[in-house]
């Protein structure tokens, strides 16, 4: 198959007019190379789109040869809507070679299909900016890659890396989002009961806390336990009774009782061997009698 290089300006402007001619028959568009074309030159009015692809390389020098699929393609581009004309400004970046002392910056060779992909990307990016036309989540077009590449980007070598404007040196490797860590397993001293654990979308506004064994949340922090839950018959808390609670003087007291026999001690608040009870029944008594004796007087 044969090589398209970065210097085949005829090529690549042959292949790019027959592409734009499909989607725009009507307007003029020129493709022009050029090796001082940088990021950061952009100009006003232009729109900048920049591409890696797959080429091989070949040391003048030592006559080494290797592939990338790093290859930095930068474009500028500008639509004049006025006049239907177009401009594009392409540059190519090279690489040298790592085994030899001063090498020259070579340019890159690429596939015929490959060159074609480049430009076919290049058109569906001048609809996208300078059209509004076509989808918007369109995906480039990858290069083919004819071997298997071993090692990472070579950016001491590369034109587009030591200039800041390779795309692989300037993003780097993807890198991970940041991970909530694991919620902490939270362990059942009482045996059967289960512990429930706090819902992430709520434990997530909580940071770094941790929850003790035994700390009682609100119930919007844990999750409904399930309709079906069973537990098991060991797993019952026992309250110590009310009795064991109380204060050995309380303890030691003599339960009250009524005269039917029934246990009035719950309320009572009696010292031992004296109840209040019968204090009560007493000073009753004692002003009926006081009322019966004033009424018979005045009788």
């Amino acid at each position: 198959m044969p090589a398209v290089t970065g210097r085949d300006v005829k090529v690549w402007q042959k292949v790019f007019r027959e592409l734009i001619q499909e989607v725009k028959p009507r307007h003029h568009w020129t493709l022009t190379l050029d090796g001082g074309l940088t990021p950061s030159g952009l100009q006003p009015g232009w729109t900048q789109y920049q591409q890696r692809a797959f080429a091989r390389f070949r040391c003048s020098l030592c006559s080494r040869s290797w592939a990338s699929a790093h290859v930095c393609v930068l474009f500028h581009m500008h639509w004049s809507k006025m006049e239907s004309r177009g401009q594009v400004r392409m540059r190519i970046f090279a690489q040298r070679c790592k085994k030899c002392s001063q090498p020259p910056f070579e340019v890159p060779e690429f596939t015929e299909e490959n060159a074609s992909r480049i430009l076919n990307n290049l058109v569906l990016r001048i609809l996208r900016s300078c059209y509004r036309e076509g989808h918007t989540t369109a995906e480039e077009i990858p290069s083919i890659m004819d071997t298997v590449l071993e090692g990472p980007h070579d950016a001491n070598n590369c034109e587009a890396c030591l200039q800041g404007s390779c795309a692989q040196g300037r993003l780097g490797p993807a890198k991970r989002p940041p991970m909530s860590p694991p919620l902490p397993k939270i362990s059942s001293s009482n045996g059967g009961i289960p512990a429930y654990q706090p819902s992430p979308a709520r434990s997530s506004t909580r940071g770094d806390a941790r929850v003790k064994e035994g700390e009682v949340f609100p119930s919007p922090w844990f999750s409904q336990p399930p309709a079906n839950a069973t537990y098991r018959s060991d797993s019952v808390i026992h309250v110590p009774s009310i009795e064991n609670s109380h204060s050995p003087e309380v303890q030691n007291r003599t339960p009250c009782s009524s005269d039917s026999g029934r246990d009035i001690s719950s309320i009572c608040c009696c010292k031992p061997k004296i109840c209040c009870c019968s204090v009560i029944s007493i000073v009753i008594l004692i002003s009926i009698t006081i009322v019966i004796v004033v009424l018979w007087q005045f009788s």
